[in-house]
């Protein structure tokens, strides 16, 4: 019998049939799903039929299979713990298995296995410890090659007296062990191209002669190897889908599978009943030049990547190669009296279309006939391959596109009315443009560049205005928040009050910046903001701090504006975002271009007619249509950029590094997909040291130890934050750093006097009670009271484990951060960090947490039971609700009735995670002398800063 799940509704059904149309009549909230098939395969099911049968996995209740033609329902499926949510997946492009040949194979068959090597083959490498000993020095090391010879030779000198054979005789060899390796083999291929049309009878420029190499791998043998990897198969959607939470049937969106334009590109797909059952791969490609050195002549490359759509946009953020480098794109180099001329640039620009046109060739017979891959779950199934998404930064937009600067890549809005609504640009009403008018007109009236043939013209439903990606880090973080905001701030200070007062206000600004306390992973500015390079981290920390900074110096408009982009910007970057988020997104939207008004009023600015600000207004469709926007960021190819292009031409000889920086990306495919391959195989558990001794003590036959440690408590010297791979968890895991300190308080007593607080004893003694369950029942006196022993163990830091799937974090969304509490913090300041604290489980956000500030972490004994604990000085709210300029909470220190700092001792586990708090400046001036170490200490009240990551916000932005 099957349940219906609708919220009141108690009725139960035989079959699924029954379901759907009593859903259908009774709770008609599902949106509609028209599939173009032809009317002799549709077929009315009827409603009162009833099956005693009991069908295998994947079969409709007719008996015929899920993704059969004759079914045009969406198929619902619960997914998840406690049936929260649901999904209804496409009904045709299903991603059913298949054997090698395309034949399906029947519901639960299994699939073959992905090897036939043995647990102890370490092809093409003689050992683990020679495949270890590589991928350290090519990969983490990035030794080069005279230093790894060096390296090789002391260690062959060293085995010479045990009569030991070497592991490698030199780099050459350790190099052409690693290219022998056939996993994530994928070769470099070029073609040449060069300029073909007319040219002038005299002085021809340079550039009309020359020939343009472009480097490339077939980006179908590389998404061959991305779907046959292991280690994406659980995070890989099959099948477009539409998600819901079960109470509410309202729809979210997270991956990119979840959103709309997947879903219609399969229904235009299964117009052909021979693509039924197939699995549809959407192509995301992101390009943009990045520039490796300053010091030489040729420093600028251009790389394309390639991810695909069914990877969950954790696997492509979280740096686990879900990303492929497929390219370096041609950059047409000329003088000045050449460049700015338009028959160059109409060249640069084609050349980029035709070449991408190129290199993606290989893809078409797949977009429009299935072609067999094998996955990484062992199955075989059909694929059908489309363009989708392409993430690029603003200028790279206007290239794709062919419009021209100044106009929105999205709408046909004028250029010098942005912010009016208009229709949303498509490749069919541009071809009827391009057939009309001159390119004058196409220029003047519509942005368009009518002489470039966009390379998604010969691609099948490919529009490439639609494909735009939305792109937080250069919309929205560089540009409206770090160019505009922070750059109009200063031009309406020096508008309002002259430029020797307003010089003096940005120094007091500065300053409070300099002064804020550390956190894990927090950028400092101890100079204030007045550095040339600004990376996109930078303008990411300093939207972590600025909002509080200029409290007091600005309007309450101004503090109004920046509080409502900052919230559009961490709504936008959320993991999942609600048909509720949308709600909120649009509020904000709506509260920036309300407040920003008084950039206009006062003169600071004239328009608003900004491309940068103007895509603010698409986020809530494109998130309908690609789903999350974290996942098509440009802040993931720029992170690419380092692993791809930077560290491999640091490692060249600069002599044509090209050349070099394309063998050692292959290398470090090779070395990246022998250790999945060997992970997969179990070959990998443990220390390469702790196996060997293992091998050992079983040849002698002795029992060997595992003292390894859990990896990353003995990491709390480093002040970044961490991404682990490990189970999901909801709640946060709490853990004492392993290493005691032996330069601190060994007993009670000695932390009592090493705190100043001489009444430590007893609170420890309450805090015992309390544990025990015994507090409030017990009438006796203190001496009857449980005991401890009087020695403790004192440490500097407790690893902290929480789910933040917003954050940088591993493929389940897991986070680990560091609270420290230490007299000198790397040799320096001393460093005592605040942290929430869970007081009332039952409530939302801030009503059931509380901030403290960790003055000691430590751990007692009693009555055999180890307590790890830490003391903490409270702090109270201030107020019901958060701050209604700021829209942050407000804490000041706690008292007791005697006025003595109100001091506490609290179990660990009680703590869910780091926090990090801001002064309230207000108009008060800061000190030169200043430090970030004095923040705590020197100011009465402080906001708790809902902005320092984006796990801070979702929490603090749930109590309200």
């Amino acid at each position: 019998m099957i349940p219906c799940t609708k919220t009141g509704c108690h009725r139960w059904f035989r079959n699924k049939s029954g379901l759907t149309q009593h859903v259908n009549v009774y709770h008609p909230v599902l949106p509609s799903v028209n599939i173009s098939v032809p009317v002799e395969q549709c077929q009315e099911s009827s409603a009162g039929e009833e099956h005693s049968q009991v069908l295998p996995d994947g079969y409709g209740d007719s008996g015929n299979p899920l993704d059969d033609p004759s079914n045009s329902n969406p198929l619902a499926e619960y997914v998840g713990p406690g049936d929260r949510y649901y999904r209804n997946y496409h009904p045709n492009l299903t991603g059913r298995p298949c054997d090698s040949l395309g034949n399906f194979l029947p519901a639960g068959h299994p699939a073959e296995p992905l090897t036939d090597m043995q647990p102890d083959d370490w092809s093409p490498y003689s050992s683990r410890l020679e495949f270890e000993l590589a991928d350290f020095l090519f990969t983490r090391s990035q030794m080069s090659a005279a230093n790894i010879n060096e390296l090789l030779n002391l260690w062959n000198a060293s085995l010479l007296s045990t009569g030991g054979q070497p592991i490698f005789r030199d780099s050459g060899e350790m190099y052409k062990t690693i290219d022998s390796t056939p996993l994530g083999d994928v070769q470099w291929e070029k073609f040449s191209t060069s300029y073909t049309g007319e040219r002038p009878t005299e002085n021809v420029p340079p550039w009309m002669n020359d020939t343009y190499d472009i480097w490339f791998r077939s980006p179908k043998e590389v998404i061959r190897n991305m779907l046959s990897r292991p280690d994406f198969s659980d995070a890989i959607d099959y099948r477009p889908f539409r998600e819901y939470e079960s109470a509410t049937d309202s729809r979210q969106w997270e991956d990119f599978m979840s959103g709309d334009w997947a879903w219609k590109q399969a229904d235009t797909i299964s117009r052909d009943p021979a693509t039924h059952g197939s699995t549809f791969v959407p192509i995301i490609l992101g390009s943009d030049k990045t520039t490796v050195s300053v010091a030489t002549g040729q420093n600028d490359y251009y790389p394309l990547y390639l991810s695909i759509g069914n990877i969950r946009n954790k696997v492509r953020r979280a740096h686990r190669n879900g990303v492929i480098l497929i390219a370096f794109l041609a950059i047409p180099h000329m003088d000045k009296e050449h460049a700015s001329t338009d028959a160059f640039r109409r060249f640069r620009r084609q050349l980029f279309h035709s070449s991408l046109a190129y290199i993606l060739h290989d893809l078409m017979p797949g977009m429009t006939e299935p072609i067999v891959m094998r996955f990484g779950d062992g199955h075989y199934r059909r694929v059908i391959f489309g363009l989708g998404p392409y993430i690029a930064d603003y200028e790279e937009q206007v290239l794709l596109a062919c419009i021209v600067r100044g106009w929105c890549v999205k709408c046909l809005a004028m250029r010098q009315a942005l912010d009016t609504d208009a229709l949303y640009r498509s490749r069919e009403h541009a071809e009827a443009l391009i057939e009309e008018f001159d390119l004058k007109n196409l220029r003047d009236e519509y942005g368009i560049i009518g002489d470039i043939i966009p390379f998604t013209s010969g691609f099948p439903r490919a529009d490439i205005y639609e494909l735009i990606a939305p792109d937080i880090l250069h919309q929205i973080i560089k540009g409206t928040f770090k160019d505009h905001l922070v750059e109009w701030v200063e031009s309406y200070l020096k508008a309002m009050h002259g430029t020797a007062k307003a010089n003096a206000i940005l120094d007091d600004i500065d300053r409070r910046i300099a002064a804020v306390a550390p956190f894990t992973g927090l950028r400092r500015f101890p100079e204030g903001r007045h550095f040339k390079q600004w990376t996109g981290n930078d303008s990411k920390a300093l939207m972590k701090v600025y909002l509080p900074a200029i409290e007091g110096h600005v309007p309450v408009e101004i503090v109004r504006t920046f509080r409502a982009l900052l919230e559009f910007t961490y709504l936008v970057r959320r993991n999942v975002i609600t048909e509720e988020t949308l709600v909120t997104i649009e509020d904000a939207i709506n509260r920036f271009h309300k407040h920003r008004e008084i950039f206009r009023e006062s003169g600071t600015v004239q328009t608003f007619s900004l491309p940068r600000q103007h895509a603010m207004k698409h986020y809530p469709d494109l998130i309908r249509l690609f789903g999350a926007p974290n996942g098509l960021c440009t802040s993931i190819t720029e992170s690419k950029h380092i692993d791809a292009v930077k560290d491999p031409y640091r490692r060249t000889n600069r002599n044509k590094p090209l050349g070099q920086m394309l063998i050692i990306n292959q290398r470090l495919d090779k070395l990246a997909a022998s250790r999945r391959d060997f992970s997969r195989r179990g070959m990998l558990e443990g220390s390469c040291l702790t196996a060997t001794m293992q091998l050992f003590s079983t040849r002698d036959g002795r029992a060997h130890s595992n003292t390894s440690e859990a990896p990353g408590l003995n990491r709390c010297n480093e002040d970044t934050d961490e991404a682990v791979d490990c189970p999901t968890s909801i709640e946060a895991h709490v853990e004492l750093a392993r290493t005691p300190q032996t330069k601190r308080a060994r007993t009670v007593t000695e932390l009592a006097a090493e705190l100043n607080l001489q009444h430590l004893p007893t609170i420890l003694e309450e805090f015992l009670l309390q544990q025990l369950d015994a507090y409030d029942n017990c009438d006796s006196d203190l001496p009857e009271w449980p005991t401890y022993g009087n020695k403790i163990t004192v440490v500097n830091a407790t690893a902290v484990l929480f789910y933040a799937p917003s954050d940088i974090s591993g493929i389940g969304g897991m986070r680990r951060e560091y609270i420290r509490s230490c007299h000198s913090w790397q040799n320096g300041a001393p460093r005592y960090d605040c942290a929430f604290v869970n007081t009332d489980s039952g409530l939302k956000g801030m009503y059931g947490l509380d901030i403290v500030r960790i003055l000691a972490f430590f751990s007692f004994v009693s009555q055999s039971k180890r307590y790890p604990c830490a003391v903490v000085r409270w702090f109270d709210r201030v107020g019901d609700k958060p701050d209604t300029d700021t829209g942050m909470w407000i804490v000041r220190p706690a008292f007791t009735a005697q006025r003595r700092p109100s001091i506490g001792i609290i179990h660990v586990d009680t703590l869910y995670r780091a926090a990090h708090l801001i002064p309230l400046y207000a108009t008060r001036p800061v000190s030169r002398n200043l430090k970030p170490h004095h923040s705590y200490d020197s100011f009465t009240a402080f906001y708790i800063n809902k902005f320092i990551d984006h796990h801070a916000f979702s929490l603090l932005s749930d109590s309200y």
